[in-house]
């Protein structure tokens, strides 16, 4: 799913799950849009309706609330912090070409040392990962910048708790929902960030250098306690020689470097050639590479941003988006009794509510009851199932007490088995209430006994339904 995409359909999940008044979004207005996006998706092929509907209630949102579009906005990553990073990250490197304010440059000193230090530490760590297959957790520059730009995106729902306290629940959950969801795009975003930021200290050091070199008359030189010319002369060859083959500049040799050396106040030559070799060493071992690892922090988060996965707890919610069968047209639905056996009548009814629900083109298949204990042989037969159901009901009854070993195990085993088969296949339990109230009325002991199966099958990542079906 594209980001956009995916942000709308976590704030749309946001807001709906939130308000509980339907203040934000009428039930006519979801309703509408379902029946609107299943419409028009059914005309354009891969599209995902969940996506279209989503689309169609940010517009009647966005229409009522217009600053949303500008959360929206800001969720996408650190755009403004990007832009002063870099602005900041070349006035370094322009001040870091007149850090020490002499004009002298000691060529055995190496005066990008540090920096090409670093540089070289940070490409050897993600060349290692890279081996290993490996992210690094610790890569905190980016992942801090991934979390001010949550705090961004907390600043904005703070303010809209001013005028509309409702929404600004909604965004509160939209905000943690889509950091998590978006990790990987942003983090991938703020790492472009930082290399490109790290390229602007080399390109503003380059600038720097030749600012001075055109203003002042710089000297360059050498002295040293242990080192003699032809020694030295070995030593340059190694800091400078990749610059060297760059710029075809020759190093010179051990005689002409005696002349270079400091002694009494005399030696030294005008520095053009040195500042032409510092400035080739920043561009290969600082604004280079770095500019290549934006290059390809940029395209991952350009390939996280046209392909995001739906998080589990949306797919859950883009199912019931649609009712409780996810907006199924047409296919096998088989429903199993559980642990009882419901009469005739009961049958009856839950079909002619099942065909209600789901509409005329959905075949029904009503199963024996899968007797208590038996839960292992019924999921490895359904498992086996060729073809496997569309969508399945497991029909419970409200009189029995939910136990994990055995009504557990069936929803577990049952909702894993559907997803390996058919993924995104509708798996609804329906809970009969009608053999408990035939026995205990109404009163508080039922409105318990829903509490406790309410729980148990949300806890397995399920929907929940009731039905009396003696009535």
């Amino acid at each position: 799913m594209r980001e956009e995409e995916l942000k709308r359909v976590l704030l749309v999940k946001a807001v709906e799950e939130t308000d509980r008044e339907s203040v934000l979004v009428p039930p006519a207005d979801r309703a509408s849009a379902s029946r609107e996006a299943k419409r028009a998706v059914s005309g354009e092929g891969g599209a995902l309706p969940i996506s279209r509907r989503a689309e169609l209630i940010h517009a009647r949102i966005v229409a009522r609330h217009p600053f949303l579009d500008e959360v929206l906005r800001h969720a996408s990553g650190i755009a403004g912090f990007s832009a002063a990073a870099i602005a900041v990250a070349l006035l370094l490197g322009l001040g870091l070409a007149v850090l020490d304010g002499s004009r002298r440059i000691n060529i055995l000193a190496y005066p990008l040392a540090a920096l090409v230090a670093w540089n070289l530490a940070v490409y050897i760590v993600i060349a290692i990962d890279a081996g290993r297959g490996t992210q690094r957790k610790a890569r905190w520059l980016p992942e801090a910048a991934s979390r001010g730009a949550a705090r961004r995106l907390a600043g904005w729902v703070a303010r809209s708790r001013s005028f509309n306290t409702p929404l600004s629940e909604a965004l509160g959950k939209f905000a943690l929902e889509w950091q998590v969801a978006a990790r990987p795009l942003l983090v991938a975003r703020a790492a472009r960030t930082f290399h490109l930021a790290a390229a602007a200290v080399g390109v503003g050091l380059i600038a720097g250098l030749y600012m001075r070199g055109i203003a002042f008359a710089y000297s360059a030189g050498w002295e040293s306690t242990f080192l003699d010319a032809e020694r030295a002369r070995m030593l340059i060859g190694m800091i400078y020689g990749p610059a060297s083959a760059l710029t075809g500049i020759a190093i010179p040799d051990a005689v002409t470097l005696e002349t270079l050396r400091w002694r009494n106040g005399q030696g030294g030559e005008p520095a053009g050639r040195w500042i032409h070799l510092l400035a080739a060493s920043a561009l290969l071992f600082v604004v280079i590479p770095r500019l290549a690892l934006a290059a390809i922090a940029g395209l991952t988060a350009a390939r996280h941003a046209a392909n995001l996965p739906l998080p589990p707890e949306a797919a859950a919610y883009a199912r019931g988006a649609f009712g409780a069968f996810g907006g199924l047209d047409d296919g096998v639905v088989r429903v199993v009794p559980y642990a009882y056996e419901p009469d005739a009548a009961s049958v009856t009814r839950l079909q002619a509510s099942l065909r209600k629900d789901l509409g005329g083109n959905l075949a029904l298949q009503v199963r024996a009851p899968v007797p208590y204990g038996g839960e292992d042989a019924w999921i490895a037969e359904l498992a086996a199932s060729s073809p496997p159901p569309d969508a399945l009901v497991v029909l419970l009854s409200l009189a029995a007490t939910p136990e994990d070993e055995n009504h557990g195990r069936i929803l577990e085993g049952a909702r894993d088995a559907l997803e390996r088969m058919r993924p995104g296949a509708p798996f609804v339990p329906i809970v009969d209430e009608g053999p408990y109230l035939a026995r205990m009325g109404s009163g508080p002991r039922v409105d318990e006994r829903r509490r406790a199966w309410a729980t148990f099958i949300t806890a397995r990542g399920l929907q929940a339904r009731f039905q009396d079906l003696s009535q």
